[in-house]
């Protein structure tokens, strides 16, 4: 809104309540033949309400709102306009309905009263717009409240006790007469007020639409204090336009404090937020999208579910001898080149593309949406061929090349940042090697290779038998007995030392190596549990992984009945661990379960918890155990999630007629809760690490033992 506009809007409403007062006067006489007391008494009291209630609002406006900024002047305000609105009140209530009050006041001291009010008003007003803006303490807020109340009680108990020797103010106002000299004199405050509010306004916030209002509602108050001065008595015209002046004028300053202390923070708040957000997320240079911004995007875009052969590309560009323009051109060319080399990206791209400043002389072009490869090859030889023509600087035509760096996702990474750094490192290989662009390869090219050679090893250590059983026991949590043990492979590589199972397992799967060194591990752990029962230990289950190849091989149960058969173990003594993932195609893998369970091999399913297994299904599968997946266990003491988690599991295994086996038991304080639910066995660190055949028999076979009654071992 113009605020020029609003300045010639305020003059106007002046004027037409000038000329208004001075029409009123000339037919005064007609006006009061035509208007009735009946009316009077109709719309005195609405008038009035209404008045009280601008008041109210104000004093919260002041009081409330926006404690943080809290003013001297605000804090003048506040009390201000609650006595106004309080007196307004009783006022209104005293004078149109006494019987319901017990606090009865005459006509004459109800008069008192508003001008009292009046007066108030212009000393309180004349101190807010005379004294200099300065912050002050919010905690004051409470001060200014019981000020106002203790400030209405004060001039509501002098005038009821004094109310019988004032001076009866309904007589006709004239020259001389006390009822005029004091509305004059308060006439002469809001005048005073009225200056000294347009000398502040033009000298602090000229352009501020707030104070314009708030010095509107003061020049009516001075016109409403004109309507006061001419009133005969107290049902006379004047006297309803003078309050129904005021309460337009208290409208207006509710309008223009509601502007200064609500909106324009707001929106100054708002400016600051944009112009923070644009500093931190666009190049000063070129306008465009930061690194920063890049980030944020490419976050926002791998969190949605792509499609399969969907993949994005980004581009990093960089200006070939950007340094040798800027140093001899100047750096207000380098900077016009920059800011040219933005635009014409910019106008290049379409839409699912986007361009972003990386800070010096980079860009990066951002390609999504693609599931065509050649079309992705060909927008990125377009975008190259962008610049073959020149640019002009400064009247002067200059060829500009650049290097671009590519790195596909998911190709190159999985990450923002990792996609990001791939494609950055690229480009400084291009600009190594003397090419347009290069795509991002060695990450890949080291990680394919070092998979071969991982691979190749893999074979070799087959050969070699370089690999090694270590077992883990399990514990009855009721008992404290031994009830089976886990074999878990390890590979001891002759240059890498031990390989984890973490880290060869998924190229043994991916390169099929893992059904030869399942069926190696089978074999080996059931040779191994046979030895232990011919040298007279007590028979214990063992348990051995089948990972996804072999289950779903359909010579799998051939191949461990012949284990059986080679080892001489009786199949219940072997335990077979699957995982839920291997549930997913329902029927097959109920019908190789069934074939399992047929030659009397136990069956559990290991890290439950953290697959997609259906309970409608789960109760029908040939199962014997569940086994809760370590990431639970670990945090039962410090997660409810997790702990309701794990109860749950327990108590729907014993109503299936499961056994639950809790996984990576670390401390007492985990046993006692799994105790507590009831699981039936543990395993973890807190009974015993995966140890050597020669270790595990010498500590745990030769001479039984209860790990109840043991420390942490």
């Amino acid at each position: 809104m113009s605020i020029r506009l609003e300045v010639k809007k305020t003059i106007g409403i002046g004027i037409a309540s000038i000329v208004l007062f001075v029409l009123v006067q000339l037919f005064h006489v007609t006006l009061n033949k035509i208007y009735s007391h009946n009316v009077f008494f109709l719309l005195y009291p609405i008038v009035g309400f209404a008045c009280a209630a601008i008041c109210f609002c104000i004093f919260y406006q002041s009081w409330s709102v926006l404690l943080e900024q809290l003013s001297l002047q605000r804090l003048l305000i506040a009390p201000t306009f609650l006595v106004a609105g309080l007196l307004y009140l009783v006022h209104i209530v005293s004078f149109s309905f006494v019987s319901l009050t017990d606090f009865a006041l005459s006509p004459g001291i109800s008069l008192w009263l508003l001008f009292v009010n009046r007066a108030f008003t212009a000393v309180l007003l004349l101190c807010v717009c005379f004294l200099p803006f300065s912050k002050t303490k919010s905690e004051y807020k409470t001060v200014a409240l019981w000020a106002g109340i203790g400030c209405t009680l004060l001039i509501l108990g002098v005038i009821k006790t004094f109310g019988a020797g004032l001076p009866d103010l309904r007589i006709r106002y004239e020259i001389g007469n006390l009822g005029w000299t004091l509305n004059l004199a308060v006439m002469l405050l809001l005048v005073l007020t009225f200056i000294f509010g347009v000398r502040k306004y033009r000298k602090a916030r000229p352009a501020e639409l707030g104070m314009l209002l708030i010095i509107r509602g003061i020049g009516l108050c001075v016109v409403s204090q004109l309507f006061y001065l001419f009133a005969e008595q107290m049902s006379d015209i004047n006297h309803l336009l003078g309050l129904l002046t005021n309460a337009i004028a208290f409208y207006n300053m509710l309008s223009g404090l509601v502007r200064l202390m609500v909106l324009v923070p707001y929106r100054e708040k708002q400016a600051a937020e944009s112009e923070f957000n644009h500093i931190a997320y666009n190049d000063d240079i070129t306008g465009l999208p930061n690194r920063r911004r890049l980030s944020q995007r490419l976050d926002k875009i791998l969190r949605k579910s792509l499609k399969s052969d969907e993949t994005i590309a980004l581009l990093v560009l960089n200006i070939d001898r950007f340094k040798a323009i800027n140093d001899s051109l100047g750096h207000m060319a380098g900077n016009y080149l920059l800011y040219a080399v933005g635009e014409r990206l910019g106008h290049f791209s379409h839409e699912g593309e986007a361009v972003f400043s990386m800070g010096g002389d980079e860009f990066a072009f951002l390609l999504t949406g693609y599931e065509d490869t050649d079309a992705m090859r060909n927008r990125i030889d377009d975008m190259v061929k962008l610049f073959d023509r020149p640019f002009d600087i400064d009247g002067e035509s200059y060829h500009v090349t650049v290097s671009v760096g590519i790195a596909l996702y998911p190709l190159d990474a999985n990450q923002s940042e990792q996609l990001i750094q791939q494609a950055d490192t690229a480009v400084h290989s291009a600009k190594e090697q003397g090419v347009n662009f290069q795509r991002y390869a060695s990450a890949m090219q080291m990680r394919a290779h070092e998979r071969l050679q991982l691979e190749n090893d893999l074979r070799r250590a087959l050969e070699n038998e370089e690999f090694s059983l270590v077992y883990q026991p399990r514990v009855h949590l009721q008992s404290g007995e031994l009830t089976s043990l886990e074999a878990l492979v390890r590979w001891n590589h002759p240059h890498r030392g031990m390989v984890m199972p973490g880290d060869f397992i998924p190229v043994a799967e991916e390169s099929g190596l893992i059904v030869p060194l399942g069926e190696w591990v089978l074999r080996e752990a059931c040779l191994q549990n046979k030895q232990w029962q011919e040298l007279g230990y007590p028979p214990i289950p063992i348990s051995v992984n089948l990972s996804m190849r072999q289950f779903q091989q359909k010579k799998l149960v051939d191949v461990i009945r012949g284990i059986l058969t080679y080892t001489e173990l009786e199949a219940r003594y072997l335990e077979l661990e699957i995982t839920e993932s291997m549930t997913f195609d329902k029927d097959r893998a109920f019908e190789q379960l069934k074939k399992i369970k047929a030659i009397g091999v136990a069956i559990s399913i290991d890290d439950f918890g953290t697959g997609y297994s259906s309970l409608h299904y789960l109760k029908n599968l040939p199962i014997d155990r569940l086994k809760i997946d370590r990431s639970f266990v670990n945090e039962v003491l410090v997660d409810s999630k997790n702990a309701a988690i794990v109860s749950t599991i327990a108590s729907m295994a014993h109503h299936l007629k499961l056994k639950v086996t809790a996984e990576g038991v670390e401390n007492e304080e985990q046993l006692h809760f799994l105790q507590a639910q009831d699981c039936h066995e543990g395993q973890g660190y807190y009974f015993s690490r995966p140890i050597p055949a020669e270790v595990f028999e010498k500590l745990f076979l030769r001479k039984p033992m209860n790990w109840l009654a043991q420390d942490s071992m």
